[in-house]
């Protein structure tokens, strides 16, 4: 009886332990040059994107407080979808982000940047759960198989990249830069 008790605790505990190395964000992040609108090249399943065919992110750096944030998509059937909210520096690369109005602003999602190019055009973003990650460029006609190698680094930290959806479209930039405040 010990003994059985004893392997089925090991095998829990096994189970329970994380195999995978921390997570790794961007060091020497330069929040400033993040700013500007990000296009949605691929993304890990998520239900609050389920159905979309193409997604972008505006990111409006302030010299004060939180960073203003304002997704867009298009759902497969050409209805569009548009929230905004906040986003807050809590660690080098790490952010918090929340979203208006209720419930969404209920909770703050981590938002990591895993990875970012020299010119802070391209990037992998995601969450320290390996539940969420995204590819995002600030050019829309950049494709998945830009990513090759850095997609490769995500898989060695866990992600399952081999489940990316890959959007389709890509949403017309905006014609002037936004400006927006956050309420």
């Amino acid at each position: 009886m010990k003994f059985s008790l004893l392997s089925a605790l090991s095998l829990f505990l096994v189970a329970c332990s994380n195999s995978h190395p921390p997570l790794q964000t961007v060091k020497n992040f330069q929040l400033d040059r993040y700013d500007g609108e990000w296009h949605e090249i691929a993304r890990l399943p998520n239900r609050f994107e389920a159905g979309l065919v193409a997604a972008k992110a505006t990111y409006g750096v302030g010299a004060d407080g939180p960073v203003s944030v304002r997704n867009k998509g298009l759902k497969e059937n050409g209805e569009s979808t548009e929230i905004s909210g906040s986003a807050t520096v809590v660690g080098d690369g790490k952010l918090k982000v929340r979203f208006s109005p209720f419930p969404a602003n209920l909770f703050a999602g981590d938002y990591w940047i895993l990875w970012i190019n020299r010119s802070y055009t391209q990037a992998i973003v995601g969450s320290p759960s390996r539940k969420y990650l995204w590819l995002l460029s600030k050019d829309p006609k950049t494709t998945a198989s830009d990513f090759v190698e850095p997609l490769q680094f995500m898989k060695q930290q866990g992600f399952e990249i081999e489940k990316l959806i890959e959007n389709p479209k890509r949403l017309s930039p905006d014609p002037s830069p936004v400006v927006f405040v956050n309420s």
